[in-house]
C-alpha cells in the first residue's frame, strides 16, 4: 500500500478497507495464505504478515498509517524478492499495489502477476502523470 505524502491518511483507509473487503470474500480467502500487507512510500515501512482470517481481522483494525514521504514503488519490489530470496516468500502468486500512481515505477518486468491498483476519482484525477509499466496490470476500482 502507498502510504506516501501524495496518498494521504483518508485514501489510505480507503485501500486498507478494500483489501480487507476483498481478503474477506471467503471463497478468495483459503485456509492457508501467507499475504504480506507492506506499507511503502520511498522506502518499506512496515510489513504485516496475515496467515488466517484472525489476524487479518486484528491487524486491519491497528494498522498503524506512517510514511507520506515521496513515492517510490521499488523498494516494496526489492524487498519481495528479498523475502524470496530468504525463503519467507515461497510460492508468490501476485502483488497488489494500492496507490495514487504518482511515482516511481520499477523498469524490470516481474515473473509473478503485477497489479497497480487505483480508486476511479483520484486516477482520474492523475491519469495523465500516471505511467504504469506496460508489463504490469492497472486496475481502477469504483470509489467506496
Amino acid at each position: 500500500i502507498d502510504v506516501s505524502g501524495s496518498v494521504k491518511g483518508e485514501l489510505v483507509e480507503k485501500f486498507i478497507e478494500k483489501t480487507y473487503n476483498i481478503l474477506c470474500d471467503r471463497e478468495n480467502f483459503f485456509t492457508k495464505v501467507n499475504i504480506h500487507i507492506i506499507l511503502c512510500d520511498t522506502e518499506v515501512k512496515k510489513d504485516y504478515l496475515i496467515t488466517n482470517m484472525d489476524e487479518l481481522k486484528k491487524i486491519i483494525t491497528k494498522i498503524e498509517l506512517i510514511g507520506f514521504g515521496g513515492t517510490d514503488f521499488r523498494p516494496a519490489f526489492t524487498y519481495v524478492e528479498k523475502l524470496r530470496k530468504e525463503g519467507t516468500l515461497k510460492n508468490l502468486r501476485g502483488l497488489i499495489y494500492f496507490t495514487d500512481g504518482l511515482g516511481d515505477y520499477p523498469n524490470t518486468p516481474t515473473d509473478y502477476d503485477t497489479a497497480f491498483v487505483f480508486l476511479k476519482s483520484n486516477y482520474e484525477k492523475n491519469e495523465k502523470e500516471i505511467n504504469v509499466p506496460t508489463w504490469a496490470i492497472k486496475i481502477v476500482l469504483e470509489d467506496l
